[in-house]
């Protein structure tokens, strides 16, 4: 977990903490996805699983956001603006 961790703020350092972020989703704690896969329910259905829209993305990304991207760079020691600012920028707007 420790290289992830390395390989993330190195990330952040060369290339630019937006895509760090991106990075820490691939790497650490993945995003929420706004599709998903299911099977609806039918057990029967021949191809197995469907993807359908995931209605509740923004809300999981919200508190995915808020409870697991910000909390880790900013114990990192980025300020909250560097993180809001990179975000705008990133993969998940």
């Amino acid at each position: 977990m420790t290289d992830r961790i390395e390989k993330v703020l190195d990330i952040a350092a060369v290339e630019g903490l937006s895509r760090a972020l991106g990075y820490y989703s691939l790497l650490l704690y993945p995003a929420p996805k706004p599709r998903i896969r299911t099977n609806m329910g039918n057990k029967y259905t021949p191809a197995g699983q469907v993807t359908v829209t995931n209605t509740n993305y923004r809300k999981e990304l919200t508190a995915w956001k808020k409870n697991k991207l910000f909390p880790f760079f900013i114990e990192q020691g980025f300020t909250k603006e560097q993180l809001t600012e990179a975000y705008n920028k990133s993969i998940f707007k």
